[in-house]
Formats: structure tokens, sequence, C-alpha cells
């Protein structure tokens, strides 16, 4: 899953402030219910119930990183390695999400950016998310942080909850323009 944070970013105004105000740490137990809240104020019907992102928490926590302005979660990211593959050096993104009232600011690359340099530091060479085509910023951003498709699943969340599946090779290095310009030709 994924809400989406555009790609395009101002050096200056807003996105300085945000950033000066903004922590991206571990989450912490206490931080649950607030973040089981703005997931289901981002994702509503494919929010995670309090009791997933309880189960999560406690096998996974140190891999929720969350964004806090010192008042309030204004977004998050979770990011789980495979403990199916011995070498664990894959990983699935399962949720970014950002507030709708600070989108566009580049927060959401910000935790992206994060997640993944954490994961490929913690030996993943390769992540994969799958996310709604019709968010356009979402798709945006992945495709510029260096995810190329690699499937189209009709009803990947359920009945009419189709996803486009990406991947990333941590170890592999291709400029965003390059990728931005082979899916404009798709």
């Amino acid at each position: 899953m994924v809400a989406g944070d555009d790609v395009k970013r101002s050096r200056e105004g807003p996105e300085e402030d945000l950033f000066a105000m903004v922590k991206l740490r571990g989450a912490l137990l206490s931080d649950l219910p607030e973040l089981a809240k703005l997931d289901q104020d981002i994702f509503i019907g494919l929010a995670y119930p309090y009791f997933v992102l309880r189960q999560i928490f406690d096998v996974h926590g140190e891999e929720i990183l969350v964004a806090d302005d010192g008042g309030k979660l204004l977004g998050y990211s979770l990011a789980v390695r495979s403990s199916a593959n011995s070498k664990n050096d894959l990983a699935h993104y399962l949720a970014l999400g950002v507030r709708a009232e600070v989108r566009g600011r580049g927060l959401g690359r910000r935790l992206a950016e994060e997640t993944l340099t954490g994961l490929k530091k913690g030996g993943v060479r390769s992540v994969r998310l799958a996310v709604d085509a019709a968010n356009t910023p979402a798709v945006k951003l992945y495709l510029s942080l260096g995810f190329t498709p690699v499937g189209y699943e009709r009803e990947y969340y359920g009945e009419k909850q189709p996803r486009i599946v990406l991947d990333l090779n941590l170890l592999a290095s291709r400029t965003s323009e390059r990728r931005l310009s082979e899916l404009a030709r798709e």
C-alpha cells in the first residue's frame, strides 16, 4: 500500500520549514494508537486494523519509521524483511503514507529514502511493493527512486483492487530520467 507524496520538491519555503520540524525515528509502542488512526485516515478501507499493526510492531518494530513533528505523526513507512529467505536479501514495502495536509512537500520521499537506505545497510538486495496505478504521485515517486514495474494484478488486494507490482534492485543504479523516459514510452 502507498499513499501519495508528490515528487516535486522545492528547496525554498514550506519544505524547509517542514524538514526542520520533523524527526524521522523508529516507531514506539506508544505510537500505535496514533499510527492506527493515521493509517485509517490515509488508506481508509485498506488500512491495517490496530491488532495487525500491533503484530507487525511485535515482529518488525524496528522496520516501522515514523515522521514526528513533536506533536503528532505526519507519516510513516513500513518495509519488512522476508524471513522466508535465509539470506534475508528481500524486503516487501508494505506501506508509505503521509498526512494529506503535508503531501507534496517531500516527506514521503524522505521517509522512503531513509527506509531504503536502512534496508540496503541491513543486507537487503531487492524490495517489492504494490501500488495503485491511479495514485500517480506515488507511482512517480517510486519510479524516481529506481523501482521498475514487474507486473500488474487485477485483484491484488481483493475484488476491484488492482495494483502495479514494482521491484527495486538496491545494488543496481539507473538514473531517474531513464526510468521516467521508459515509463512515458509504455
